[in-house]
């Protein structure tokens, strides 16, 4: 549901308050993807730049599902922190 919202109610409050709610989750939104990560295990290697290991993420394009993608780099510049 809160993917759902997220998604499909593109600028309303609706949509805030599902993007509030996967971070209460510890679901981090990708920029450059435009998806929502999790983390499945603890990184493998963590800098001040990035970290990579195991991640689930959503896949809104195919299947509306969780996926695992293993050896992901997630790169901070690209991890949205404001709620628009």
């Amino acid at each position: 549901t809160m993917f759902f919202s997220f998604y499909f109610q593109q600028n309303t409050f609706q949509q805030t308050l599902a993007a509030k709610r996967l971070k209460k989750n510890s679901w981090r939104y990708h920029k450059k993807y435009v998806t929502w990560f999790q983390r499945h295990s603890e990184p493998k290697v963590a800098t001040q730049e990035f970290e990579e290991g195991t991640y689930l993420y959503f896949d809104y394009d195919a299947g509306w599902s969780q996926r695992i993608k293993s050896d992901f780099k997630f790169e901070y510049g690209f991890l949205e922190d404001e709620l628009n």
